[in-house]
């Protein structure tokens, strides 16, 4: 079964800090840009190979869902093979092109534009049908592996049946899933032969179809480790022969500077499956669609050895930033790549210097007077006393995420005391009602409401009279930023209730420290989807919220000033 539910939180089970395959070799390449690309969150212009990734995969996957012809032997479904990877790379480069028009910020190459084709785009599903080919081939060469009997007589092999046309989409929660959503169903596979017929080419076909990630579901289909401090999402498993074989399609060739990450990311699968379902996989690949090229990955050596060092990742992952992001970083083991651009951009000139290539003017953070002031006065933990009663929870917040919380009051200031993120602190419902003394709780704001965030580095105690805190009543939980944007991002799609969300994030540079503001729903105005790198925006009244125990502003459209001088270019 190569799907689990999380262990602890909401159906999003998302954390920029619980280590994944594709962090684990980002931080094994550069833990500079790890810092810089995972723990701040600071993106850079999406690349056409960047969308090419996504579509591609999606529309091998939906050829690998599709039923082969009753009774076709080996040419007869090339041929079909050949008809839909065509009809594939059509919709593929369609689907490319709409999410290429629609991005806000974009890294065009010396052509504008969508640069794939249609016959480009044909060769790379066409990779991927060879790549199968081999499985089916060889499964008519042993008469069908161990499963085709139980296949033959509609029999459930795997616990999580591999997604094709025709089979109900099989939710990780399933019960949070509208019906409503749910795909219009098709026509399953008629061409099962008889008991004791020799297999063919379009039973085979049928009986290696590998699992896939389903596109049809709308949740997240990942593994997560028993503890929560890991997660991955694989894109294939192999299993028809007996065997268990771990996959990941890749769009290109393996080369570049990023080629050599897949044995890191596939290794961390691998060590994944065994902590998930105890016993390790028998096979790791990956599968280049530039060239068709597969590429075998050795696991670790040793698991435990394998834990250890992955846990210890994990733990650095999870270190925080007192306050806004100071700029230069402080990497402890920078990069031994030669002419690293992550470790070029972690100057103090770098940011500056990157942005004077996009904007290809002169960007530099605007001078700070009040009413404005440094990120770096902007507060991060505080003590607070109060009284706990009315614990609630698991309950969505802002960011769709199950968290617990209380209210904690003193006078008549009342304040929510929540989780930063799920399981952040979930001794919050093991506190006994009353009066409680909360120390290094992280102050903000929601919908013009003081908020109090608690994380682990968020403690409580019984009340002490004579401790030095913060009132209640007295929360700093507003910002006024002057700065220089130096990312954007946007967000969307379609909660698990089936309603719409969007979502847009600055990070905003002003010389000394680097901050996240991001943007719900209505605040995502025609004034703040404009804003674009090298633009100065002034914030005045900006909420206070965090994220993975670092700060982050927030806009809201009825509250926040927003003053936007646009850059030349």
């Amino acid at each position: 079964m190569p799907v689990t539910t999380p262990p602890v939180g909401g159906p999003l089970g998302r954390s920029r800090r619980r280590l994944s395959g594709s962090a684990y070799s980002t931080w094994r390449r550069c833990q500079t840009e790890w810092r810089i690309t995972r723990g701040l969150g600071l993106g850079s212009p999406t690349s056409p190979s960047q969308v090419l990734g996504h579509v591609l995969e999606e529309g091998v996957i939906r050829l690998i869902m599709r039923h082969a012809p009753a009774g076709a032997d080996r040419e007869m479904l090339l041929a079909w093979l050949k008809q839909c990877a065509e009809e594939e790379a059509v919709a593929i480069r369609k689907e490319g092109v709409a999410r290429w028009d629609d991005l806000p910020w974009r890294r065009e190459w010396e052509t504008p534009g969508w640069p794939f084709t249609v016959e480009d785009l044909t060769s790379r599903v066409w990779s991927a049908v060879e790549l199968l080919m081999v499985e089916v081939d060889r499964c008519v060469e042993v008469g069908g592996g161990p499963h085709l009997h139980a296949m033959r007589a509609g029999e459930h092999v795997f616990d999580t049946p591999a997604p094709c046309d025709g089979s109900k989409p099989k939710h990780p929660l399933p019960d949070r899933w509208p019906p409503h959503l749910e795909p219009p169903r098709k026509e399953g596979f008629e061409g099962w032969q008889g008991e004791g017929a020799a297999v063919n080419h379009a039973e085979a076909w049928e009986v290696i179809r590998p699992w896939v990630k389903d596109p049809r579901v709308g949740q997240p289909q990942r593994m997560f480790h028993p503890e929560g401090w890991a997660a991955g999402e694989l894109d294939m498993v192999l299993r028809w022969d007996g065997n268990v074989r771990l996959v990941d399609l890749k769009s290109g060739n393996g080369g570049g500077p990023y080629g050599a990450s897949l044995h890191d990311q596939m290794r961390f699968y691998g060590w994944l499956w065994e902590a998930c379902f105890g016993v390790a996989p028998d096979g790791i690949e990956g599968w280049y669609l530039d060239g068709g090229k597969r590429a075998m990955v050795e696991p670790f050596a040793d698991f435990d050895e394998a834990t250890s060092e992955l846990e210890s990742v994990a733990m650095a992952m999870a270190e925080g930033s007192k306050g806004a992001m100071a700029w230069p970083l402080t990497i402890e083991s920078p990069c031994d790549r030669e002419q690293c651009r992550w470790c070029a951009l972690d100057t103090d000139e770098g940011v500056l210097a990157l942005l004077d290539e996009r904007c290809q003017g002169n960007s530099a953070p605007p001078s700070i007077a009040p009413p404005f002031e440094p990120l770096s006065r902007i507060p991060h933990r505080v003590d607070v006393r109060g009284t706990l009663d009315g614990k609630w929870g698991p309950l969505p917040n802002h960011f769709g995420e199950s968290v617990i919380g209380a209210a904690l009051t003193s006078g008549r200031a009342h304040v929510a005391l929540e989780e930063s993120q799920p399981g952040a602190a979930p001794g919050i419902h093991d506190i006994d009602a009353g009066p409680v003394l909360v120390r290094g709780a992280l102050p903000g704001a929601w919908r013009r409401s003081p908020r109090l965030y608690a994380d682990a580095g968020t403690t409580f105690h019984a009340d002490d009279p004579e401790a030095d805190v913060t009132r209640l009543g007295m929360l700093r939980t507003r910002a006024n930023v002057s700065a220089l944007v130096v990312s954007i991002g946007r967000g969307k799609g379609i909660r698990l209730d089936g309603r719409p969300w969007s979502m847009g994030t600055l990070h905003v540079y002003d010389g000394e420290r680097i901050i996240e503001v991001a943007m719900f729903g209505s605040s995502l105005t025609d004034r703040i989807l404009d804003i674009r790198p090298g633009d100065h925006v002034k914030l005045t009244g900006a909420e206070l919220g965090w994220r993975e125990g670092m700060p982050q502003l927030r806009i809201d459209a009825r509250s926040t000033r927003v003053e936007v001088e646009h850059h030349e270019s």
